[in-house]
């Protein structure tokens, strides 16, 4: 059975001078969301959320501020999407992919295809009831493709985007104890601001 789940791009080297909470670095992994994530991966998500919707200044005097820089957020990016495991092939997001439209993903089932982000990444094709990808495909392979695949069906995927909807609905749960680790006072807000950016809960009932 397929897997489907939401992943953030571990963060750059350039986000090691951030101090205000422990998150975990770059590692070159990436970092799934979900309830039972550790505290240092729900920093890194947070951390790189802020970083890459904002001017990218990494110094903030305190985490008051930080905390009201992240939940007045005008535009949002999140490197990352959704991750599709199946019969040892992995489709992971490639360049620009960004987490806060994984809702786009719905479209699939009606032949519309999601931004997964551009070479070296995943390209995908209809065929019939059966949607097929291909990882790490180059831009210019597109139309020449071969090589190994995946391949899901389409009536398969509510299921497996509701899976993802529980992993970040656990995600903000996760949030939730972290925010009120560091600054009690600022957890529903918080949590609030992030759903809204996460979208969670577009997922329409199977």
């Amino acid at each position: 059975m397929p897997k489907l789940f939401p992943v953030v791009e571990s963060l750059p080297n350039d986000y090691s001078s951030f101090e205000l909470w422990p998150f975990r670095g770059n590692d070159g992994e990436w970092i799934p969301l979900h309830r039972e994530m550790p505290s240092d991966d729900v920093g890194a998500v947070v951390l790189s959320l802020l970083g890459h919707s904002t001017s990218g200044e990494l110094t903030r005097p305190d985490l008051g501020t930080a905390f009201d820089e992240l939940v007045r957020l005008e535009r949002t990016f999140l490197p990352g999407g959704l991750r599709l495991e199946a019969e040892g092939i992995v489709v992971t997001p490639g360049c620009c992919a960004d987490l806060t439209d994984w809702p786009d993903w719905h479209g699939l089932a009606d032949g519309n295809g999601p931004y997964l982000g551009h070479g070296p990444g995943s390209v995908f094709e209809f065929d019939g009831e059966i949607i097929r990808f291909w990882p790490d495909a180059d831009d210019e392979d597109w139309g020449s493709l071969d090589g190994r695949r995946l391949e899901i069906r389409r009536q398969d995927l509510p299921g497996l985007l509701q899976g993802v909807n529980r992993d970040l609905a656990g995600f903000l749960d996760a949030l939730r104890v972290w925010v009120r680790n560091l600054e009690p006072s600022r957890e529903d807000q918080v949590v609030a601001a992030v759903s809204g950016y996460l979208r969670v809960g577009e997922c329409p009932s199977a």
